[in-house]
């Protein structure tokens, strides 16, 4: 009689069974993956400094390489902004080589397939050999934090344990340190977001609300700890799995990280059939836009590009009244589609922000400080009427 049949129990005990096992195999998922994209980051990261250190035609290219290899690369995984990220991580983090060595040595020891990779690509004794990490004094003992997250080198910095950084913060958590220039203010994010444990959300909440000053500057910098922890929103295998990088790792389509609410997208959706119902040149170019600005991902709700106006057009829908936050945001994005995105025979790109109300004083004050290169009233003959829009928001609130 196998483990299976002594252990049938009673239905609490079948549905605890299942849940746990549930609960472990989904956890096993999550640092796999994890794991894989961050071994991608690093290991792409690696290649590309010790090819600007050693690559026989690198003058060839010089400040034009990563611009070059994202071309040359064509997946969206590989952007320009993806690998200046990745270059950026694996010279702040060299320390990594070790875990990402044992790591994809025992990957190697279970699939034949990987042996070849490393071969050919990957080899462990390169990166062991060539990596910086055999400059730090991290190979020697150093004193540890009780809670395992934190080291002291032998320079005297504080720095986050790699194998522990390795396993306990997803790329995505990693991505948001990338950008602050301070390395102990680096470290102390990741020490904390390890420690919490962290959701990503939470890292940037901390991070924007300066808990690194607010700690340095607390009597009782513990007792804080202890009060933002207990409030802290903690990592989920669901929210980890919706990360952009873990999408573009695995190969899946943008439209399936949609995070917007039911009653927002569903007016998306109609609104997306609204406008190009109405003809007057409208052609759908995306839908749900990613536009990658520092470190950060953004979603414009629709782009379309007016034929006759020569333009784009993004629409923003809002489920709330109007917040200067709102116009904040859209004018960014109409900033960054001048730049990134207008073509040099193009107008200048229009915004249309849609929300479900709006107070007229807070029109009259925020109005003057939209940038008055959008030509909004060049245009109004070609877009929608104001009457149109309201009763589209009308009859969709009804419904």
């Amino acid at each position: 009689m196998n483990e299976f049949d002594r252990n049938k129990g009673d239905f609490e005990s079948l549905v605890g069974k299942i849940q746990s096992a549930s609960s472990a195999l989904q956890e096993d998922a999550r640092l796999v993956i994890n794991r894989n994209v961050t071994t991608r980051a690093w290991l792409t990261g690696f290649y590309i400094v010790e090819y600007e250190q050693h690559g026989n035609d690198r003058a060839k290219y010089g400040e034009s390489l990563l611009k070059r290899l994202a071309e040359r690369l064509e997946d969206k995984s590989f952007s320009l902004a993806s690998l200046k990220n990745f270059r950026r991580f694996y010279l702040c983090y060299p320390e990594l080589a070790e875990p990402i060595a044992g790591y994809l040595e025992l990957k190697a020891q279970k699939s034949q397939s990987v042996i070849s990779l490393l071969q050919s690509a990957a080899n462990v004794s390169v990166i062991k050999g060539q990596s910086p990490i055999s400059q730090l004094p991290l190979q020697h003992p150093s004193p540890v934090s009780n809670d395992g997250f934190a080291l002291l080198t032998g320079e005297g910095e504080v720095r986050p344990v790699p194998q522990m950084l390795f396993n306990r913060l997803s790329f995505t958590h990693i991505v948001q340190l990338l950008h602050l220039n301070d390395p102990l203010k680096r470290s102390f994010y990741a020490i904390e977001a390890m420690r919490g444990p962290w959701s990503v959300r939470e890292l940037q909440r901390q991070i924007d609300s300066n808990y690194y000053e607010r700690s340095g500057w607390s009597r009782n910098p513990e007792l804080l700890a202890s009060k933002v922890n207990e409030k802290a929103e903690k990592p989920s295998f669901r929210e980890e799995l919706k990360s952009h990088y873990v999408f573009e790792f695995l190969g899946l389509a943008a439209k399936n990280v949609i995070e917007e609410d039911e009653l927002e997208q569903a007016l998306i959706d109609h609104l997306e059939e609204f406008m190009l119902e109405l003809g007057m040149g409208f052609c759908l170019e995306a839908r749900q836009k990613k536009l990658l600005i520092d470190d950060r991902y953004f979603k414009a709700d629709l782009v379309f590009y007016h034929r006759i106006l020569k333009c784009h057009c993004i629409l923003e829908l809002k489920g709330h009244r109007l917040d200067y936050a709102d116009m904040a945001q859209l004018n960014m994005y109409l900033e960054y589609y001048r730049r990134h995105y207008m073509q040099p025979d193009d107008n200048p790109p229009v915004g249309l922000l849609l929300c479900t109300e709006y107070g007229q004083e807070m029109v009259e004050y925020v109005t003057p400080n939209i940038d008055p290169q959008l030509f909004v009233a060049k245009y109004e003959l070609q877009l929608p009427s104001k009457e149109i829009i309201r009763e589209f928001l009308l009859k969709e609130n009804k419904g």
